[in-house]
């Protein structure tokens, strides 16, 4: 007699319907994008380790060669100095040897200016835009590279102080002949053999010769160690 109606039960479960929140489903992570996070985090990784090795490759290699250059001038300015008085600059043979090792540390040096290349090579396959490692060469080449400086140096080395030994022999053959010859008496003067500047000389090329060759090896195997790191 009012006028006023109750609500139907339909009308009541539609309200209650829309009053509920709805569930939004949320999809499974599948084993594809697990799989997909794990490759980025190893590329990520790989390029982080080239880039380091590229610049230490870089790095060493330039003080490595500007160390190697140095030693390797002075070496070469004494010899062509002594070989110019080889008659007074020591016996032949220690001349061929230390010249040999001046050679062999000529020829590290150019093989280490190739690291200061090999480095950028590294660093740009770092950065490569299609994709980490692009034009990178694999790690037993470069292994194999590092490998053949230290051979070298050692080979250089070893004959640099063959060299050195036998003109040591040389000044103290010197040394012990003037100590028993008198040039002021008559017939000294034929015994009398001084040790001259230029033998000296031709051992200061030859350890300046040495240290050239055991820094190269110093930075060869530091270099060695970071790319194995």
């Amino acid at each position: 007699g009012t006028g006023l109606k109750a609500p139907c039960a339909g009308g009541a479960g539609g309200g209650g319907a829309r009053g509920r929140p709805r569930r939004t489903r949320v999809p499974a992570a599948g084993p594809g994008a697990a799989a997909g996070d794990g490759g980025g985090e190893k590329a990520a990784l790989a390029q982080r380790n080239l880039m380091r090795v590229g610049k230490a490759v870089g790095q060493l290699g330039w003080a490595s060669f500007w160390a190697q250059l140095s030693m390797s001038l002075v070496s070469v300015t004494i010899l062509i100095f002594s070989t110019a008085f080889r008659s007074q600059g020591g016996p032949p043979v220690a001349i061929i040897l230390t010249v040999f090792g001046v050679v062999s540390l000529l020829f590290s040096t150019f093989w280490t200016f190739r690291y200061t290349r090999l480095g950028r090579r590294l660093r740009a396959a770092a950065q490569a835009p299609d994709g980490v490692g692009q034009g990178a060469p694999p790690v037993p080449a470069v292994d194999r590279r590092f490998a053949l400086g230290v051979n070298t140096n050692m080979l250089g080395l070893g004959v640099t102080l063959l060299g050195m030994e036998a003109n040591v022999g040389l000044l103290v053959a010197k040394t012990l002949t003037n100590a028993t010859a008198n040039p002021f008496l008559a017939g000294g003067a034929g015994s009398w053999n001084p040790v001259l500047a230029l033998d000296v000389f031709l051992i200061q090329a030859a350890t300046n010769t040495c240290v050239g060759h055991f820094l190269s090896i110093v930075f060869n195997m530091w270099m060695q160690r970071v790319l194995r790191g």
